[in-house]
């Protein structure tokens, strides 16, 4: 009977398990901030789609209506001019259709499209990048957690542990074989320890908002978090090429193209800009119209305007100089971040093995400072000592672990390899 309500309880305890991979999902589906920066690809497309048009001049249509103190004629006179046959009305209505269409504009137009379409894809790569930082911060939020939950149990097993000694002690006062101090020092220890508690308490609750924010749930309890699957043989081969294909690089690129393309759209407003007009309109009045239409050319050209063309061709240039530069410091700090997330994760991988041995050795002396407080051959503070020390050699063994965890997902965020988990 006892197994089988075990049973159920672990079966009920597995169902309220919330995994990493949970998170991650509902982070992707809840997130504000992805759900904008998807809006932001959107609106981009529509914004080329807008200049696509514009190539193609627009066509408008009028309708007026006037009437005016006496009758004036429907349309403009042309020669020769016969009276009698002038056509007024003081009631006059007027239907026209026009057409602009810019045949050349110095490739501003052009250039304005491409630029449009290369910002669509710097859309799309911030989509990405957004998804990546996003993944990267609850995987970080999750690993802390459960370190915390470690030590969390560590600390309230020591807990435990003390006012066991507290109750042993105390008798051991009463009847006199053990001295007031050593009641005091334990009572201490246990207060301390309690402080210790409540400090990681509140840090856990601060990293369940976080993941809230995060996730968009509101049942986030780190309690209930599933252990995740720690890395052991990680093989990095290949790196410069992956350096090379990362988002962030390509956005860079297409940032300085996009530099590139607003200086051709500098050195083009020294050119003319050459429009073509047509219209058709019908003039109406008293039962009579008369349709009129033309089609014209105009070219326009800027003869002088006080270096204002000048000017913003030498910002360009100096933008796309900035770009380039830009880029070339981006590469050389990704190398640098990748090169340093590399060290920390050997870090840490020492420093596990290393707390490791700590642990087994700070066990095995608090054990002997209990038997020789017990026979009285050591006292409280020796005892209270080695605990302290198992309890943080604990700490730090999980600290290195999930620490480690939390550098390799670090090195994935680099890499943006978090975005497609």
């Amino acid at each position: 009977m006892v197994f089988l309500f075990l049973a159920v309880l672990m079966t009920l305890s597995l169902g309220y398990a919330v995994s990493l991979e949970d998170l991650v999902q509902d982070t992707l589906e809840n997130s504000l901030l992805i759900k904008g920066k998807r809006l932001d690809v959107e609106i981009q497309k529509a914004q080329t789609r807008y200049l696509k048009s514009s190539r193609f001049g627009e066509l408008k249509g009028s309708l007026r209506g006037t009437r005016f103190e006496d009758s004036r004629i429907l349309y403009p006179l042309t020669p020769p001019i016969n009276p009698t046959n002038l056509v007024g009305a003081r009631n006059q209505f007027i239907a026209s259709l026009s057409y602009t269409l810019p045949l050349f504009t110095g490739f501003e137009l052009e250039r304005n499209v491409e630029i449009s379409k290369l910002l669509e894809e710097i859309r799309s790569i911030d989509y990405g990048l957004t998804k990546n930082e996003i993944v990267f911060n609850l995987k970080s939020a999750y690993l802390k957690a459960l370190e915390l939950r470690r030590s969390l149990e560590a600390l309230k097993a020591y807990e435990v542990s003390l006012e066991k000694l507290l109750s042993d002690v105390e008798l051991a006062v009463q009847l006199g074989r053990k001295a007031e101090v050593d009641l005091l020092k334990v009572r201490y220890e246990v207060e301390r320890i309690r402080g210790e508690i409540e400090k990681v308490k509140s840090s856990l609750e601060a990293l369940a908002e976080t993941i809230a924010y995060l996730t968009g749930r509101e049942d986030i309890d780190p309690r209930e978090f599933e252990e995740v699957k720690l890395s052991k043989h990680l093989d990095w081969e290949g790196l410069e090429q992956k350096l090379l294909a990362l988002g962030v690089l390509k956005k860079a690129s297409l940032q300085e193209n996009i530099a590139r393309k607003r200086l051709d759209i500098a050195k083009g407003r020294f050119l003319p800009r050459i429009y073509l007009s047509a219209s058709i309109q019908r003039n109406m009045g008293n039962g009579e119209y008369k349709d009129l239409w033309q089609v014209g050319i105009a070219l326009e050209l800027s003869i002088f305007d006080f270096g204002k063309r000048k000017s913003q061709h030498l910002r360009s240039k100096l933008e796309l100089e900035r770009s380039r530069l830009f880029k070339k410091n981006l590469y050389r700090k990704l190398k640098r971040d990748i090169a340093e997330a590399l060290s920390r994760i050997k870090a840490y991988s020492a420093e596990i093995e290393t707390a490791k041995r700590r642990l087994r050795y700070a066990t095995k002396v608090e054990e002997v400072e209990r038997l020789k407080y017990e026979e009285r051959v050591s006292d409280m503070f020796h005892l209270l000592y080695a605990k302290a020390q198992r309890i943080q050699a604990q700490t730090e063994y999980y600290r290195a672990l999930y620490g480690r965890e939390r550098a390799v997902a670090y090195l994935m965020y680099l890499l943006e390899e978090l975005k497609d988990e």
